[in-house]
């Protein structure tokens, strides 16, 4: 009986992790670099627009373009994607639009780094953007 309240508590951490994990999409993300078969296709030294992903309880969301501004606001436009988040084998997917119109995968999320891969295997690096009011400096 022991063991049975060990195996089920393990696999309540480990279902609340993942869960946490794909939480933290939500928010500001900047590309870093691009790569296709471990081959750097192009690095972002700067970037003037920063990706905004939103979702809510029941996994379906937006993704937007934004423009930092130098007062740590964005520019927004209203141009954005909806998709959904589906979970397969453990595995985050974005699926954008209406059926698989286009679909992205996460191979990798954390507060900080997210790791998204598209099905020609083009694998997108960015880093969570912070803003920054540089008028305060």
């Amino acid at each position: 009986m022991k063991s049975i309240r060990l195996l089920f508590f393990i696999l309540l951490l480990l279902s609340c992790d993942e869960k946490d994990n794909i939480e933290n999409l939500s928010g500001y993300w900047e590309i870093e670099s691009v790569t296709l078969n471990g081959q750097n296709i192009k690095k972002f030294p700067f970037n003037n627009t920063i990706d905004y992903f939103e979702f809510d309880d029941s996994f379906e969301g937006f993704r937007k373009k934004v423009k930092p501004r130098i007062d740590g606001n964005f520019e927004i436009t209203m141009h954005q994607i909806k998709f959904r988040i589906e979970k397969n084998n453990g595995n985050f997917s974005l699926i954008y639009g209406k059926g698989d119109n286009f679909t992205e995968y996460i191979t990798e999320i954390d507060s900080n780094n997210l790791l998204i891969k598209n099905k020609e295997g083009y694998l997108y690096k960015y880093k969570r953007f912070l803003q920054k009011n540089y008028l305060n400096e």
